[in-house]
């Protein structure tokens, strides 16, 4: 997932609460989380386990573009004291490991149709950022994040049509069409739903409305 700043790392991921050792933590394992005492931290509560994709020194500043955030999986709190926190890994997309940090979990709705497959509006071009694990091109039934959200009005079901820009004068030419899965406040995230050649990063989505 995309993040135009820094994510501020509050509540970090120590290591397992296991007998062997082990340091990559999937469906079941007990994970130890350093806290404080007024982080709020309560028995019962969910998070996401997420990283920075690169590092910190490789996050753009902020207005320089977005970030890449791996989203690793989620967990449940199951006990707290005054400086650590155990928690129980309820699902794992990706192995979750010590120095990851946890935001608060939010359960996302996809949606159950998409918009009608309106005219183009060229005037509000958005434009492809990247995949899961950075991927820089696409094919149908793949997911990518757009640099479009909630603030310009981007719903879950929005429907996107997918063009190139060669930026030669010509106009610019159809790829195919993307629905919006999830919109973030800054970002969306779309599946490609139509696909008349390879899609990349860079590549211009234009939203459809019906007239």
């Amino acid at each position: 997932m995309p993040a135009a700043t820094l994510p501020a790392a509050v509540l970090v991921i120590k290591g397992g609460h296991n007998l062997d050792g082990h340091q990559n933590f999937t469906h079941g394992d007990v994970v130890v989380v350093g806290r404080t005492p007024d982080d709020g931290l309560a028995v019962g509560q969910r998070f996401a386990a997420r990283r920075l994709q690169g590092g910190p020194a490789r996050f753009p500043r902020t207005g320089e573009g977005f970030g890449k955030v791996r989203t690793a999986g989620w967990l449940t709190v199951t006990a707290v004291d005054d400086t650590n926190a155990l928690a129980t890994v309820e699902f794992a997309c990706d192995a979750i490991e010590p120095g990851d940090y946890l935001e608060p979990f939010t359960e996302v709705v996809l949606p159950t149709a998409a918009d009608a497959m309106g005219e183009p509006q060229f005037a509000e071009r958005a434009q492809i950022l990247f995949g899961a694990d950075g991927r820089l091109t696409f094919g149908d039934g793949d997911t990518f994040s757009i640099d479009r959200g909630m603030t310009q009005g981007v719903a879950v079901g929005a429907r996107f049509a997918i063009y190139r820009d060669h930026h030669d004068g010509i106009p610019l030419v159809y790829l195919g069409d993307a629905v919006v899965m999830e919109a973030g406040e800054l970002t969306s995230k779309v599946v490609l739903v139509i696909a008349k050649d390879v899609v990349e990063a860079g590549d211009v989505a234009i939203p459809r409305r019906m007239p």
